[in-house]
């Protein structure tokens, strides 16, 4: 693998959150509330995520249309999770591949 490019995945992988931890699609319910509640800074979409059982593998699948039935308002907080949501989703391609090409990261 080119040096350049392993580097850069490494560099990617230091600043997420759960880089050291299962994959985002096996966490549990409880998990994906700590999670929420990190990102949010409160505990209201953790107890959203509790309320509609949200496991790390449905997490991953949350729409903005899913969110908005859920109750998560207003919108620019929708799109914000949503882009937590395609870092985490990023975050776990990219281990799984690097966990294909022999990489360091298991997936």
């Amino acid at each position: 693998m080119d040096t350049r490019v392993q580097d850069g995945a490494e560099a990617l992988l230091e600043g997420c959150p759960t880089a050291e931890q299962r994959p985002a699609g096996q966490w549990t319910v409880a998990e994906v509330g700590a999670w929420l509640a990190a990102q949010s800074g409160t505990r209201e979409l953790a107890e959203l995520a509790q309320e509609h059982a949200v496991s790390g593998r449905v997490l991953l699948r949350l729409t903005e249309g899913t969110l908005r039935r859920m109750g998560v308002a207003p919108r620019s907080r929708r799109r914000e999770l949503l882009r937590e949501l395609l870092r985490l989703r990023l975050q776990q391609e990219l281990e799984e591949l690097l966990s294909i090409v022999g990489g360091e990261h298991p997936p």
